[in-house]
């Protein structure tokens, strides 16, 4: 076993026993100064963390799933850094505007961003992104979009 990893799982073990005797003897403090009025105030303690619980678990559920070939048609301008295409050149910054067309590449999960290329865009300043170029964009940027699922091209016999 990893040294860290036990090390992790000790660390997450006593927080959640320094949780757990906080809760327990929140309990029962609350017990001995409001007697009548313990279950009450406990009931809805329950009620307000078990609809935190749902809130977080719908809010994670609803953010949007991308898979490669999809077409993201953009709600609202957004920031996005170019791909270079040999080693030597840099990324620049660029802005891909609104109701404009992406076409996801891949989704790159562990640096928590998307590589598109960019299918549309307004061409009027040079601070838009060329239509063609492949760009990444971090997932926490794309707020308000459109998914729409294309088909892979098969080339059949």
């Amino acid at each position: 076993m990893n040294l860290r990893f036990a090390f992790i799982i000790l660390v997450l073990a006593f927080i959640a026993l320094l949780l757990a005797i906080g809760v327990l003897t929140a309990i029962r403090w609350l017990r001995i100064h409001y007697p009548e009025r313990a279950n009450a105030i406990l009931a809805a303690s329950a009620v307000i963390v078990a609809g935190a619980v749902i809130m977080t678990i719908i809010e994670m559920n609803d953010r949007p799933m991308f898979r490669p070939h999809d077409l993201i048609t953009l709600q609202e301008p957004v920031v996005a850094r170019t791909i270079p295409g040999d080693r030597g050149a840099g990324s620049a910054t660029c802005v891909i505007d609104l109701h404009e067309h992406l076409g996801v590449l891949e989704i790159e999960i562990e640096r928590g961003a998307l590589k598109a290329r960019v299918e549309s865009n307004n061409t009027s300043a040079p601070v838009f992104c060329p239509i063609g170029t492949e760009v990444r964009i971090d997932l926490n940027w794309l707020h308000r979009l459109t998914i729409t699922r294309r088909q892979t091209q098969v080339s059949g016999p």
